[in-house]
């Protein structure tokens, strides 16, 4: 008999399920693995279970039961304990950390910060999520998780205006900044106010014009909750309609016979919800919609019919409407911004959806976001046209001894300069605004 080759062993272990020792083809297999063994000296009840004490994120790495776990499935692996584990997660978070410094602190853009506030299940404990986004010199959108701090009771404006004051200048962007967007609440108004008289404010875009943000899901979120609590009673008035309408057969007649002449086609009957049955609201609310031309006729024939919800329909609309104008008034510009630097649609699609929204003054909306795009434009242009390559090869000016000159001529120069850069720039957004659309694309990517 041949002897095994090097490396081999009779006693190698399974490579795929670290079970113990490999079989060869046609040898008895082993009635039990140390798995099956570690599940046989524990019987199938829950709380005996090995993987019921073992959870996927367990607070103790040393954990006996994990350790078991992990032996059964391999028995060649040794867990590491909790102080070096802890000591590897750290060593990898300063590094990540000095990469993302760097990264965040050499980029010339600014940086665009977002806020969320998270309650831990267990401990209920908070916490606030501090992360950048920005567009790096390649032209690459970047978004990068600064801190997850935590965050102590009480959650009073001033608490949460020093845990993000502390983050962004311990990462030195308290000057970078281009906006902060924060979920829709009265704390976090006040906790911007205040960190707008801690933050030097001639270092904000637009002095500041576009700082406060508010997060469009958090609004979209409380415009639901809103329409919901209207809703509610919109549902009774629903069901007291299908009540009424299907109490007697002289009703359910004259409910057909409105149905006949209006020539509503659908054939659905009408019926209540059930309780026990979670989408039956659902199916109820989609038959009366059905029908609801009949509804308001029959409002007007039979005077004892007073369930009709259409008033409850225009408050819920007007509720969510405020919600919404209440975000919208504050965005629409830098939404509008957005649209006009997109090739595919630029002013086009501005002007088109302002006569939807503002018929009367609508193309005074469009002026507003055409000016903010030439005031976005002039900021971003002023840091980069200093006294700095004041002259160029064409223009006299380069033989000029700035330090012999008096300091009205140095200011005269830079404002040249400065307003050369910015007349170009004007320029080049004009050409641009005037050129053709592109033809919309799947896969299209402004910024490459």
């Amino acid at each position: 008999m041949s002897e095994s080759p090097v490396g081999s062993s009779a006693q190698s272990t399974n490579p795929i399920d670290g079970s113990g020792p490999s079989q060869p083809s046609g040898s008895p297999v082993p009635s039990s693995s140390p798995l099956d063994n570690h599940a046989s000296d524990n019987p199938t009840h829950p709380s005996d279970n090995p993987t019921d004490e073992v959870e996927v994120v367990s607070e103790k790495s040393d954990d006996n039961g994990k350790r078991r776990y992990s032996n059964a499935l391999q028995p060649l692996f040794k867990v590491p304990c909790r102080n070096t584990m802890k000591a590897e997660i750290f060593k990898i978070y300063e590094y990540q950390r000095g990469k993302t410094m760097s990264l965040v602190v050499s980029n010339a853009s600014r940086l665009a910060i977002t806020t969320d506030m998270w309650t831990s299940s267990n401990q209920k404990k908070g916490f606030m999520a501090v992360t950048a986004h920005f567009i790096d010199e390649s032209w690459t959108l970047q978004s990068r998780i600064l801190r997850f701090i935590y965050v102590p009771c009480p959650h009073t404006k001033e608490v949460l205006c020093d845990q993000l004051l502390n983050c962004l200048m311990d990462w030195n962007i308290d000057r970078k900044i281009s906006s902060i967007t924060v979920d829709n609440c009265s704390t976090n108004d006040a906790m911007i106010d205040l960190l707008w008289d801690k933050l030097d404010s001639t270092s904000l875009m637009l002095g500041g014009e576009l700082f406060h943000m508010r997060c469009c899901a958090h609004i979209l979120n409380l415009i639901v909750k809103d329409g919901l609590d209207v809703i509610k009673v919109g549902i009774e008035k629903i069901r007291d309609s299908i009540a009424y309408w299907t109490a007697s057969p002289k009703r359910e007649e004259k409910f057909e016979e409105t149905v006949r002449q209006l020539n509503v086609t659908s054939t659905k009957k009408l019926g209540l919800d059930c309780a026990t049955r979670w989408n039956s609201t659902y199916l109820m609310l989609q038959t009366a919609l059905l029908y609801k031309d009949v509804f308001i006729r029959l409002s007007k024939r039979d005077a004892q019919y007073n369930s009709l919800p259409s008033e409850l329909i225009r408050e819920m609309a007007k509720r969510m409407v405020e919600k919404f104008d209440k975000y919208w008034l504050v965005v629409h510009g830098v939404v509008g911004v957005s649209a006009v630097l997109d090739p595919r649609y630029k002013i086009n699609v501005l002007e088109f959806y302002f006569k939807l929204l503002f018929p009367a003054s609508y193309k005074e909306e469009v002026e507003n976001v055409r000016a903010l795009c030439y005031k976005l434009l002039k900021e971003y242009q002023c840091p980069s046209s200093g006294i700095e390559g004041i002259g160029d090869s064409s223009s006299h000016s380069s033989s000029l001894d700035e330090e012999s000159l008096s300091k009205y001529d140095v200011y005269m120069l830079r404002e040249s300069k400065r307003s050369r850069t910015i007349d170009t720039a004007k320029l080049e957004l004009d050409h641009y605004l005037s050129e053709a659309v592109l033809p919309k694309s799947a896969g299209f990517d402004v910024l490459n």
